[in-house]
């Protein structure tokens, strides 16, 4: 542990400044290492409007099929969307979540009975 504290240590994958301090508050008390620069866990994709809409993994999917806007998105066609590589079911009914939910509420078959 000694040797590897504190760039090493940092480097763990899910290892975050959290879990980091915590780990350094028992296993090096007195000592405070404080990075330069702090990386961002979740990476965005340059240019896109779609960042944090939706997740990470679904606006790099979007953007390999070259959809990187609202109004592009909103213009794609079920079927194209799904011939973008690593855009499956689960991106898909993310986008539809929370693109299209309010517009399926309106068009479900029974929405207003309780009305």
């Amino acid at each position: 542990m000694r040797k590897s504290y504190p760039h090493q240590l940092l480097k763990i994958r899910g290892m975050g400044m959290l879990r980091f301090k915590q780990i350094e508050a028992v296993f090096f008390p007195g000592e405070s290492f404080t990075p330069t620069r702090v990386y961002s866990p979740i990476q965005h994709i340059k240019g896109s409007s779609l960042n944090g809409t939706l997740s990470p993994a679904a606006v790099r999917a979007l953007a390999r099929g070259g959809i990187t806007t609202v109004d592009q998105l909103l213009a794609a066609e079920r079927k194209d969307l799904m011939n973008i590589k690593g855009l499956g079911a689960l991106k898909l009914r993310e986008i539809e979540r929370v693109f299209f939910s309010a517009q399926n509420a309106r068009q479900a078959p029974g929405a207003d009975a309780n009305s």
